[in-house]
């Protein structure tokens, strides 16, 4: 009987402890979801992907990089914390949603307001999704590829700690007595794989005939804002008969050269006529009507103006192609680059030259004008001098970055470079080399597979900002997210180091072998 009192007692403590911890854990999500800011984001688990990222990140040096790009000491009003805002940012580009969609997923997740730097839960947003833009222009790529290095150093701090204390114990074990060697300095570390590629930015595809249409609906929108503006009727304008001819145009099954060719008189005609009513319709009004036009306004009929005396060029010439060419009325900075792939030609973008160190991708070169990519070697390999202290062992590169200038250059500096010769190929080349390069070749494939997770995975290849300056960081952000998940996937691999070095030492220990 007393056996049988002493489990009923037990079943009932038992019972009352997970009744009360069941109690515990429905208190908690409810101050988590009540609304009222009592739940500590701080006793969220560790585990989540949100929180591992936010604690391995060094958010004191993060802010220091971003106090520098503001211009507010004197005036203006304060900033977010640098947390919050490139917290946010991060979140965007890891889940490849709007700002809008962004800000209502930090809004309902306690993870991810624990990764911008929330202290308690709350269901307000944390700032307005068109705060978004503001810091695309503040801050640029040169500001991750900072943030970028300072990850980069620490991991191969932590790595060279590791091996360093993973030798000085194997040795003390050994013999007792270490002999330090004489350091040297390093001129020559490491292997560089550079390499270049578009980033497709979200346009309408530019034929000629989208252009000219593109440049009449904003034309005519213009000539109705100022209107508007000055209180007066819009003037009459071709913007009817443009429509109608473009509609004709579209509807045609097989648009042969004639019928282009028409279209695009018609157009030209049509556009020249509202062009230039709208610059008689400014004269008579005085100046005091641009007041209505912002940036963007003036920024687009200009772009007009230079796009239509391009369409005239090419019309009356007879060519299909420019100096500078606009192919977005919208975008008037992005160019066509010619690149020659499988299945599409011409790419609509920036185009970036990088280079890949240890898995950590860093933009040296982004221009909207297209260029050979054989001139940027000298660049990144000054670059990864200023980055790390010493000239890179090896750089792999594809046959257009080594040209004669190129492989001079690498030959004075003593960087390795597997790459066959110019001229004839040997009928008896040396195996050794052969292996080498092959090696070489296959290492090199990395950078593609860089920029495919970039594209496929981040949206590299499908930029959505609009402005030159806010294009140009989301390009950054991209490869950003990207290094993040390098940089955690790092971390974990050193932890699992540690962890079977430490198991290593206690089995030796344990058997008697690691001080006999």
């Amino acid at each position: 009987m007393q056996v049988i009192f002493v489990h009923i007692t037990i079943f009932f403590v038992i019972l009352s402890v997970k009744s009360f911890t069941m109690q515990a854990n429905n208190s908690n999500i409810n101050d988590m979801f009540s609304g009222t800011g009592s739940y500590p984001l701080e006793n969220l688990s560790k585990e989540n992907r949100w929180v591992k990222l936010a604690d391995a990140l060094d958010w004191k040096h993060i802010e220091a990089e971003y106090n520098k790009r503001l211009s507010n000491q004197s005036r203006g009003a304060c900033n977010k914390p640098a947390r919050m805002v490139i917290g946010a940012m991060i979140i965007k580009h890891i889940l490849c949603c709007s700002d809008e969609v962004t800000i209502v997923s930090i809004q309902e997740n306690p993870y991810m307001q624990y990764l911008v730097g929330l202290k308690y839960f709350r269901e307000a947003p944390i700032f307005s999704p068109e705060l978004f833009v503001t810091l695309r222009k503040r801050i640029d790529d040169k500001f991750f590829n900072d943030i970028m290095l300072s990850m980069h150093k620490d991991c191969i701090k932590k790595s060279g700690t590791s091996e360093s204390e993973h030798s000085d114990k194997s040795d003390s074990g050994i013999s007792g007595n270490s002999h330090p060697l004489e350091s040297s300095p390093v001129t020559h570390k490491g292997k560089m794989k550079v390499d270049a590629t578009c980033t497709d930015a979200e346009m309408r595809y530019p034929t000629d005939i989208n252009i000219l249409e593109d440049s009449s609906r904003e034309i005519e929108r213009l000539a109705q804002k100022v209107s508007s503006k000055a209180g007066i009727t819009r003037p009459r304008s071709c913007r009817g008969e443009a429509r109608s001819c473009f509609v004709r145009y579209t509807k045609k099954k097989h648009k042969g050269r004639k019928l282009i060719r028409e279209t695009k008189k018609l157009l030209l005609h049509l556009l020249f006529k509202d062009v230039q009513g709208f610059i008689n319709l400014l004269g008579r009004l005085g100046t005091d009507v641009l007041s209505c036009l912002n940036h963007r306004d003036l920024s687009n009929f200009s772009a007009i103006r230079k796009a239509y005396e391009q369409q005239k060029y090419m019309f009356d010439h007879d060519v299909c192609s420019c100096l500078d060419r606009i192919v977005s009325i919208f975008q008037p900075h992005v160019r066509p680059i010619v690149r020659g792939k499988a299945g599409r030609k011409t790419e609509y973008g920036a185009k970036i030259g990088v280079s890949v160190v240890n898995g950590f991708t860093y933009i040296d070169h982004l221009s909207w004008d297209a260029y050979n990519e054989g001139s940027d070697l000298m660049l990144q390999i000054m670059t990864y001098k200023e980055r790390f202290g010493y000239y890179p062992q090896e750089v792999q590169a594809d046959k257009i970055y080594l040209n004669k200038e190129n492989r001079k250059l690498l030959k004075k500096l003593g960087i390795v470079c597997h790459c066959p010769p110019l001229g004839r190929p040997k009928k008896d080349p040396n195996p050794e080399e052969e292996k080498l390069r092959h090696k070489a070749s296959g290492e090199r494939n990395g950078v593609e597979a860089t920029f495919g997770t970039a594209k496929r995975g981040y949206r590299a290849n499908n930029i959505r900002a609009k402005l030159k300056e806010t294009a140009q960081t989301w390009i950054a952000v991209c490869f950003f997210a990207k290094n993040l998940k390098k940089f955690l996937m790092g971390l974990l691999c050193l932890l699992l180091e540690k962890s079977l070095r430490l198991q290593q030492i206690h089995n030796t220990i344990a058997t008697g072998g690691y001080f006999g």
